[in-house]
């Protein structure tokens, strides 16, 4: 069954491949079985950013948290570095040697100075105070985004979250906040998202794949995701022509979303793509001459 389609794909795709000016007006090639089109349409779109996502238990990066977990490590520090020279001050100094205050008062301002920085680096990720809390079908993500992209990406931009333990599903979210520093050592930052879990299977330390939409909305040519088959690297779409040839289109592809794929360049708006059978119309392409008689 399989050979007998092929045959039938090679004789659609060869009457526009070999054909020659004898046969300019022969009858269009008969329908294939197994194939089915639609219209290559315009439809507006985003750009995206892609980064990779881990869920996390809060709205914080672990670098924030640590930073939060150092100031109060440090405050501690200081307050005790404090009190013993308020200790060794209130002795006589007969009690209290030279020698122990001035350590105590190096202690002391050594803890002031560590907790100066401390505060200095919490202070630069930002002030989040009066973020809301999650709703009861909400988690926390949190998306590594190249510092190159992240002049694009804005606080309330839509984004999704693709688990890599739930294959097959993406969770729809937003960003919730604009990123408040760069990691220097990765140059990413750390981009929080809010992403619907309706049925709380998201669980903290799952990683995934994040897609961001930033820019303002433009028309393109999108495509189902079925109509695009690859070529080697070559992504191909193929045309049904009026008089019923089937033309592989090499093409250039952009953003792809929801089953969607957008055609930067190739294929023109209206035109009739395959969208069932496209593989077996490529295969038929790499038969050898003569194979399909």
């Amino acid at each position: 069954m399989r050979a007998s389609v092929l045959i039938l794909l090679a004789v659609a795709l060869g009457a526009g491949c070999g054909r020659d000016a004898d046969h300019e007006g022969a009858a269009p090639a008969p329908a294939v079985p197994g194939v089915a089109t639609t219209v290559a349409a315009t439809e507006p779109m985003r750009a995206m950013v892609r980064a990779f996502g881990q869920v996390a238990p809060s709205g914080d990066p672990t670098e924030l948290r640590d930073a939060r977990g150092q100031v109060a490590e440090a405050k501690a520090r200081e307050h005790a570095a404090a009190e013993a020279l308020r200790r060794l001050q209130a002795l006589s100094p007969s009690v209290a040697p030279r020698k122990d205050l001035e350590t105590a008062q190096a202690d002391a301002t050594a803890a002031r100075v560590a907790l100066e920085r401390a505060e200095q680096t919490l202070a630069g990720f930002g002030d989040d105070a009066g973020r809301p809390p999650l709703a009861a079908d909400e988690a926390w993500a949190i998306a590594q985004v190249v510092q190159l992209d992240l002049p694009g990406v804005a606080a309330g931009a839509e984004a999704r979250f693709a688990a890599d333990a739930i294959p097959g599903r993406t969770f729809a979210g937003h960003v919730d906040g604009d990123a408040s520093y760069v990691e220097p050592a990765t140059r990413t930052a750390p981009v929080r998202l809010r992403v619907k879990d309706p049925d709380g299977v998201l669980r903290p330390g799952m990683t995934g794949a994040v897609q961001i939409e930033v820019g303002a909305p433009r028309p393109v040519v999108v495509v189902p995701a079925s109509a695009v088959v690859y070529d080697a690297a070559q992504p191909v779409v193929f045309v049904a022509e009026a008089d019923g040839r089937y033309t592989p289109h090499p093409v250039r592809l952009g953003v792809a979303r929801e089953g969607r794929v957008e055609i930067a360049s190739g294929v023109d708006a209206g035109a009739r793509v395959v969208t069932t059978g496209a593989a077996s119309l490529l295969s038929a392409t790499r038969l050898p001459a003569g194979e399909a008689d």
